[in-house]
């Protein structure tokens, strides 16, 4: 089994946001919560004090969402929009990516394909759509990802303590969702068609 630490989004209307351009992307619903993987895999999971800790580095500091991007994965390509936030790289360790810190990308990953012309079209509507999200409400969870078995989160999460800021900054284009759609429906019929 192998263990991650996610830094979620605790207002749900970024979840919801995010979730449904996932979906919409996709082509269908995405079981495992919006997210940035900041640490592991690991063969156990991180005590809860650490990560305890850990959270209480996030008091304060927001999460911002936009940008856009896309890499090659052992099963093809993923595109993302990039998650900022000031101490994701004092909190980073990834072992089976290596790389320095001064290059990391902490990021949602929105869409996977093995097709790279389908990713490439994804990630130029990220950025022309140009959307960015600020927000306050984050956490810390540890996922497990068990292979044969599903995957599960079967820790308690590490909130930061003291006051949540309550207002996030949204600048999203008018209808982008609709043309989110649009987008969905395009490569969900290339696809059946293929």
């Amino acid at each position: 089994m192998a263990y991650f630490v996610f830094a979620e989004f605790g207002n749900p209307p970024v979840i919801d946001f995010l979730s449904q351009l996932r979906n919409i992307l996709q082509g269908k619903p995405v079981t495992s919560p919006i997210h940035v993987t900041l640490r592991g895999p690991y063969n156990e999971p991180p005590p809860p004090q650490m990560l305890e800790t850990y959270a209480e580095r996030l008091c304060g500091y927001g999460v911002r969402i936009g940008s856009h991007g896309c890499f090659k994965t052992p099963n093809g390509y993923a595109v993302f929009l990039r998650a900022e936030c000031s101490v994701f790289r004092e909190l980073w360790d990834k072992p089976d990516y290596k790389t320095s810190l001064a290059l990391i990308q902490p990021h949602i990953t929105l869409f996977e394909s093995d097709n790279r012309e389908t990713a490439l079209l994804v990630r130029d509507f990220l950025r022309r759509e140009n959307l960015l999200i600020h927000t306050y409400n984050i956490y810390l969870s540890v996922y497990q990802s068990r292979a044969m078995q599903g995957d599960f989160f079967g820790h308690p999460p590490a909130f930061p303590s003291g006051r949540t800021i309550s207002s996030d900054l949204w600048r999203v284009p008018e209808d982008f969702l609709e043309r989110a759609k649009a987008l969905g429906s395009r490569i969900s019929q290339e696809n059946d068609g293929a």
